[in-house]
């Protein structure tokens, strides 16, 4: 599975790169490229995550703010509603 995970994001990587450097000629190559590597990744994740709900397995988690790190005031932690996943980030500054 980790093979496809690769091989999705390379796909998704050279359409990318594809897209911008000839967009002209390639763009609805580079398009099918993106769309087949999305969907390879969409696969994986669907096969191999059973434990989480789906759109958490897909990637679109709906995060909450719970707190503040200790050690760094400026970063908040954020958990999910659904798959609990926990995740830190940097306040902006102003």
């Amino acid at each position: 599975m980790k093979k496809l995970t690769t091989a999705g994001l390379i796909l998704i990587m050279a359409g990318v790169i594809s897209l911008i450097l000839f967009f002209d000629t390639m763009a609805p190559v580079s398009i099918g490229m993106i769309v087949t590597g999305a969907l390879m990744e969409a696969a994986v994740a669907m096969k191999t995550k059973k434990d989480r709900p789906v759109p958490c397995r897909l990637g679109f988690h709906r995060y909450d703010h719970t707190g503040y790190d200790e050690e760094n005031r400026s970063m908040r932690i954020y958990q999910c509603r659904r798959c609990h996943k926990i995740k830190k980030a940097v306040l902006g500054g102003g």
